[in-house]
């Protein structure tokens, strides 16, 4: 009797050891991926995040410079929305001016770091202002109708972010940080030569 019970209390240490080394040594569960960040992007607040999940729209680019970093698709997003409010009636040549002068402006330093931080800033790019015809038609960009002229501007306003941001861009403006359409008369621009003149846009280096 006493050889059977402790027989059988070997075997119960034994069961208990083999299951606290199995719990112990059982691999941990490997962190989830974090989504690939794509062009929905837009449903985010118009406010770049302290630290943004990158995804590669095209592979690194090197300029004269440096290296140009992996393409940002929530600023290429953000920058692709203003050239299209600002500037699709003009054609790409215009489309593609206006996001040089948000790069530019970003570049500067002094218009934020992010090209969302840049075409943010209050009462500068006039598509953002709340009652601009092309702010409501910009919040619901994803609603175009397929192949309308409209949806076919933003596909391309797209394709051009992509490019200035990776540096595939020659800029048209000659390094222009302000503009305006030939419309309109603001006094910063009073006396001023523009650089150029592209798709109705007078493009400026310098603003009073």
């Amino acid at each position: 009797m006493k050889v059977a019970a402790g027989a059988g209390l070997a075997i119960i240490l034994l069961i208990a050891a083999a299951r606290a080394q199995g719990e112990g040594s059982a691999a941990p569960a490997a962190p989830a991926k974090p989504a690939p960040a794509d062009w929905g992007e837009w449903t985010r607040p118009l406010q770049p995040p302290a630290k943004r999940d990158r995804a590669e729209l095209s592979p690194p680019v090197r300029d004269a410079a440096a290296a140009v970093d992996d393409i940002d698709v929530v600023d290429a997003h953000w920058m692709a929305l203003t050239m299209w409010g600002e500037a699709r009636s003009g054609g790409e040549e215009a489309m593609r001016a206006v996001g040089h002068v948000i790069d530019n402006r970003r570049r500067s330093g002094a218009h934020g770091t992010y090209a969302t931080e840049t075409v943010s800033e209050a009462w500068q790019f006039s598509c953002w202002n709340r009652n601009d015809p092309n702010y409501p038609a910009m919040l619901n960009i994803h609603a175009l109708r397929p192949d309308s002229k409209d949806q076919r501007m933003w596909l391309a306003a797209r394709r051009l972010a992509a490019e200035i941001l990776a540096g595939r861009s020659a800029d048209p403006t000659g390094g222009a940080l302000f503009y305006h359409t030939a419309a309109v008369a603001p006094r910063w621009s009073a006396g001023l030569a523009p650089v150029t003149v592209i798709g109705g846009h007078l493009f400026f280096r310098t603003a009073r």
